[in-house]
């Protein structure tokens, strides 16, 4: 293969945000057009893009021409772009990507880097944008937000991407100083959908340009690339005929599975706010909705009825794969169904009777590495016992905030139920309210506990996460608390490259009376599956999630609460997938234990239950492990207990020397000084309130 010593890097970016700018008629700055002007030496310059994989782009990868891939552009930030055969060893490398597309935005600081690194080598970056969806202003708002130095283009009509072959954002082309292709594909494989990990293993984009600029030939000529499809204007096969319209078929669908979330301000990526925006991602809609992405719920449905589930019909799904075949007409757009309206935020549709902020300043998220978990105590001012009947985590910067948890702290000597827990925030999980008459009591004078975990995303960020209660209007009508009991196993080893290792734990008590209201299992990456059933009922479960996915982690709420005297008791089952086929595994060759982090695992089960508020404490002991509520007679032992954990003997037991569970769940709720240590007087007090003698 050839080798050259220097590089021009090019890459074509596809775009996709809620504001739209022309899209059709006649040639706007910095679209693309056939080449024809003299060849000029360009600056260093860098663009993100994203390229899928497909049978053409296979063909591309190698050191032979594919077609003519010279062209010529004007670029969105000035100067033109003018890609042909050098006189001079060059190489380009060409980028497609997309403004609204995760992987996109989450890219394009680290292709902005690469840019920096390569000044100097004759690499050349370029962006360009082949996306139906995106307008001109739309890719210059994604160069403004990601702060993008390098030439960018617009490429109307998907004309580049059809050359060079390109189907998802992102991929990268390098190309040399005849053209021909010397590598294609991703940039490394930090990021996947559904994928993030600590560091990217592969550095695949960044070692084919060190292999190329030092003349050898390229180890890995081709990657495949992942994230979203590019939005084209298609041109070849003649669509099949039918009568399936945007507007008749295709709004009513979206109404009533997608825009809740995919709506400015939420979660969705992008905002199914108009035709041109959906038929744009049309191809990538239906990808997910095939995979079994989208809508995101993953209980089996065979098991179990569930008041949030989210489930798109099969006649719902054949609509949206026929309005796809037709070639997504939009019929009459003039009389689209009523909109539905949402809440700005607060998912009840309503303001929260109170809302409390973690602090009054923001926690700055950098831009990458590990953020260690952050723990803020905000006083809601409560000076009598409050009885909430919902409670909503709202993230400041939901691009961060991997999850958040809010516990009750109450005041010393004040007896608590369960094991404090008031509300959380999960990638994707849905607020339901409680049924008429529970409701979770906060004892007057608690304070709340906000645990933060957060990811980078590539860009410094600031976060204020804050909860909303929604207040019972009459306390005399509760007339069950809900409490959240727990069942966890820590103590597991998964080998490496073990593709179902199972994990399995009871709860370790259940009152005499009361309900079961839902179930949140909680894994991370290498979570598989998770069953949760009676002891000896293992094949009959009352929750069965066989394809676990990490960035969805709902909340299962039972559609008719189960009786908790009803039940022989509780515990799950784990599936773990620890094996190279798993594409989240962010290490497939290690031993993989219990920790915080998402490269290491978790096995827990967290049960909402509501009990009558004059039930007494006394339940039923269940299980072997010891990881449950403790009857009040256990109180000395469990003490005792506690104060094994006190490593060095100085009376005290500081956070490292507690296990990471500990850390997680009890931890701060016992450190009643905030000192980061628990001594015995706190522990006494902690242990009184949690197991109280009497009923409450």
């Amino acid at each position: 293969m050839l080798s050259v010593s220097c590089c021009r890097v090019f890459c074509c970016m596809t775009d996709g945000s809620s504001d739209r700018g022309s899209r059709h008629g006649g040639p706007v700055s910095g679209e693309a057009t056939a080449a024809t002007p003299p060849v000029h030496r360009w600056r260093q310059v860098l663009i993100l893009a994203i390229v899928g994989l497909s049978a053409a782009t296979q063909a591309l990868a190698g050191s032979e021409a594919v077609g003519d891939l010279a062209f010529s552009a004007t670029s969105l930030n000035g100067g033109t772009v003018d890609v042909r055969p050098q006189v001079q060893p060059a190489y380009y490398v060409v980028c497609f990507l997309g403004a609204e597309c995760p992987m996109a935005r989450v890219y394009a600081e680290r292709l902005e880097e690469m840019s920096a690194d390569w000044a100097g080598r004759e690499v050349t970056f370029i962006g360009v944008n082949s996306n139906r969806q995106d307008s001109i202003a739309d890719v210059r708002r994604y160069v403004d937000v990601h702060g993008v130095t390098f030439a960018f283009v617009k490429d109307k009509d998907n004309v580049l991407a059809d050359r060079f072959g390109a189907t998802r954002t992102p991929e990268v082309f390098v190309l040399d100083q005849q053209l021909n292709v010397r590598y294609r594909g991703r940039i490394d494989d930090q990021y996947a959908p559904g994928v993030s990990r600590h560091q990217p293993q592969s550095q695949d984009l960044r070692r084919a340009l060190e292999e190329l600029t030092t003349g050898q030939d390229v180890s890995t000529p081709s990657t495949e690339a992942t994230g979203c499809l590019i939005g084209r204007v298609t041109r070849d096969a003649a669509p099949t005929k039918n009568d399936v319209t945007y507007a008749k078929d295709v709004v009513p669908v979206l109404n009533r599975h997608c825009r809740e979330c995919h709506r400015d301000g939420e979660i969705g990526p992008f905002a199914m706010s108009s035709y041109d925006e959906v038929a744009g991602w049309a191809d990538t809609m239906m990808e997910t909705i095939d995979n079994g992405r989208m809508p995101p719920w993953h209980a089996d449905p065979q098991h179990g009825d569930f008041a949030n589930a989210r489930h798109m019909t099969d006649a719902e799904k054949q609509t949206i794969r026929d309005w796809i075949a037709g070639g997504t007409q939009p019929g009459d757009l003039a009389s689209l169904p009523p909109a539905p309206t949402f809440d700005t935020g607060w998912q009840l549709g309503r303001e929260p009777d109170k809302v409390v902020a973690m602090r009054d300043r923001p926690f700055v998220v950098p831009r990458d590495g590990v953020v260690e978990y952050q723990y803020y105590v905000a006083d809601p001012g409560f000076t009598e016992d409050t009885w909430v009947t919902a409670a909503q985590v709202r993230p400041g910067a939901r691009s961060v905030v991997h999850h958040a948890i809010v516990f009750i702290r109450p005041p010393d000597g004040t007896p608590m139920r369960g094991v404090g827990w008031l509300s959380s925030y999960v990638p994707g999980q849905r607020l339901v309210p409680f049924p008429p008459g529970r409701a979770r009591l906060i004892p007057a004078g608690s304070r709340l506990v906000f645990q933060m975990h957060y990811t980078p995303s590539g860009k410094q960020v600031e976060d204020i996460t804050e909860v909303g209660l929604y207040l019972a209007n009459d306390p005399s009508e509760i007339t069950h608390e809900v409490v959240t009991l727990l069942g966890l196993n820590q103590e597991f080893t998964i080998p490496p490259g073990a593709a179902d290792h199972r994990v399995e734990a009871d709860v370790g008590w259940l009152p005499d009376e009361g309900e079961l209201l839902g179930i949140a299992p909680h894994m991370h990456f290498r979570g598989r599956s998770f069953r949760v059933f009676e002891p000896g009922r293992k094949q009959a479960p009352l929750l069965s999630v066989n394809q676990y996915d990490f960035n969805w982690q709902h909340t299962y709420v039972f559609e008719r609460p189960l009786a908790v005297r009803d039940l022989a008791g509780l515990r799950f089952e784990a599936g773990f997938d620890n094996s190279p086929g798993n594409p989240f595994n962010p290490n497939p060759d290690e031993f993989v234990t219990w920790g915080d982090q998402t490269w290491e695992e978790m096995a827990v089960a967290f049960y909402e239950v509501s009990m009558p508020r004059d039930a007494s404490w006394n339940g039923r002991r269940m299980g072997q492990d010891g990881d449950g509520d403790r009857p009040p007679q256990d109180r000395e032992q469990l003490i005792a207990d506690w104060m094994k954990l006190d490593a060095n003997g100085d009376g005290r037991i500081v956070r490292d020397e507690a296990p990471i569970v500990v850390r997680f769940f009890t931890f701060g709720g016992l450190d009643r000084d905030d000192n980061d240590a628990i001594d015995e007087d706190e522990l006494r007090r902690g242990v009184r309130r949690l197991f109280p003698r009497s009923k409450r």
